[in-house]
């Protein structure tokens, strides 16, 4: 596929089907178990998953540019079987943004707007230490392919994942960001800066702990709110 093409009709379906995801949860449908979903495609399902696991798996290994042919050796397939499913390594990356969606994002659940302001912060940047350590390795690699990038798909599967993470502030601190009136907005931007993984990736690069990194979080938003 050349770039700035649109993706093949199983890249376009998972991407938009990512794009389609519940807040708080992923409303990707998985078809394991389904008697009545056809069997060839289960079958294509499995091997993209399986292709995009490997992907996966070399970044997290400290290789954020695989390329196409090491993928295929991690995933024990021929390199003619990975373009068979895939036009490029880009819908390789579609394919494994769903994947880590599958996995990780049930991380983010709602906390409901009730409870001591403190106990919904705790619980927030509890849930963001839990999912950006688990998601970083390739949301790096992620971010390094959307800079480069002339299709939209990487960059838009990105901006999902920050309106996702912003949405849930908006419901859990919607008490707090009411009192502030006219002033709701700008601070929903600054909870939403002082608890986005790029302020994560900045403190984790500056060295500090996964745990140091999450007290950071709970101070700004404690600075913020209260």
């Amino acid at each position: 596929m050349m770039r700035g093409t649109s993706l093949n009709e199983p890249g376009r379906r998972r991407a938009t089907e990512l794009a389609a995801g519940e807040p708080f949860g992923v409303g990707i449908k998985d078809h394991e178990g389904d008697p009545d979903y056809d069997g060839r495609l289960l079958r294509g399902e499995r091997t993209r998953r399986h292709i995009a696991q490997a992907m996966i798996e070399l970044i997290e290994e400290g290789n954020p540019r695989p390329t196409a042919r090491l993928i295929a050796e991690r995933a024990g397939v021929s390199l003619r079987l990975v373009f068979h499913h895939f036009d490029d390594v880009e819908e390789v990356f579609v394919e494994g943004a769903v994947v880590q969606a599958q996995r990780h994002w049930k991380k983010v659940v709602a906390v409901p707007p009730t409870g001591t302001i403190l106990d919904r912060i705790e619980v927030i940047c509890r849930q963001r230490r839990q999912l950006f350590v688990a998601i970083t390795p390739v949301r790096r690699a992620f971010r390094s392919r959307a800079s480069e990038s002339e299709t939209v798909t990487t960059t838009q599967m990105l901006e999902v994942a920050n309106h996702l993470l912003r949405e849930q502030l908006a419901e859990t601190f919607a008490p707090e960001l009411t009192a502030a009136g006219d002033d709701s907005d700008i601070l929903l931007d600054a909870i939403d800066s002082a608890t986005c993984w790029e302020t994560w990736d900045t403190l984790r690069t500056g060295r500090r702990t996964a745990i140091a990194a999450q007290r950071i979080f709970q101070f700004s938003l404690t600075a913020l709110l209260t």
